[in-house]
């Protein structure tokens, strides 16, 4: 038996001691939690705010990361080369190789620059015309964009460089740039156009 004035002496024995002193903790926890969640609240929602922010700054460098790697840029350029003869006939021709460049556009973003370094011209006594050109398969065709020096006349050749360039909003994807030189004459006999250095260079931007 415990002894009168202890602490044991204040404990009813038994089972129903035991469950009245659990339903004493379980009481003086309710009656302490509206107290606890008004102090711990405000920090539990500035908690929750602040990594709310930190997942849409992680979300951000993400799609930016992404954005940058998705931007390059490319070139390709074939040898100097000359047209020889061109037809009277008033109309373009296509001359040298396709300058061709595949390209993955992510963005849907692109800027296109097709040109040569020099475009030499004999007009063969009438006119000629020079052209830097390109297309692209649904969004451009040649004679779109372009840069031409007409030269009409004099049978000496006369040089000037050619470069033309585009900007484009298109759907991501993959698309093929080509660029070509083309040429006219009329009137003339044995008109040509030497183009040294024809390029393409394709940009995806952001």
């Amino acid at each position: 038996m415990p002894h009168p004035g202890t602490l044991a002496n204040l404990v009813p024995p038994g089972e129903a001691g035991q469950l009245r002193r659990m339903e004493d903790i379980e009481r003086t926890q309710r009656e302490m939690l509206p107290a606890v969640m008004k102090a711990v609240g405000p920090l539990i929602e500035e908690l929750q705010a602040a990594q709310e922010a930190l997942a849409a700054q992680q979300a951000e460098l993400v799609e930016q990361t992404a954005n940058l790697a998705a931007r390059v840029t490319v070139t390709a350029s074939t040898p100097t080369f000359n047209t020889g003869p061109i037809p009277n006939d008033g109309a373009w021709h296509e001359y040298g190789p396709d300058i061709a460049l595949t390209v993955e556009v992510p963005t849907g973003r692109l800027v296109v620059t097709v040109g040569c370094g020099e475009a030499s011209m004999n007009a063969g006594g009438a006119a000629v015309n020079a052209e830097a050109t390109f297309a692209i398969a649904g969004v451009a065709a040649y004679g779109d964009f372009s840069s031409r020096s007409y030269l009409t006349s004099p049978d000496a050749g006369v040089g000037t460089p050619l470069m033309t360039q585009q900007a484009f909003t298109v759907t991501p994807g993959t698309y093929t740039v080509i660029g070509k030189m083309r040429a006219w004459g009329a009137s003339t006999v044995g008109a040509s156009v030497n183009f040294r250095r024809p390029y393409v260079t394709v940009q995806v931007t952001g």
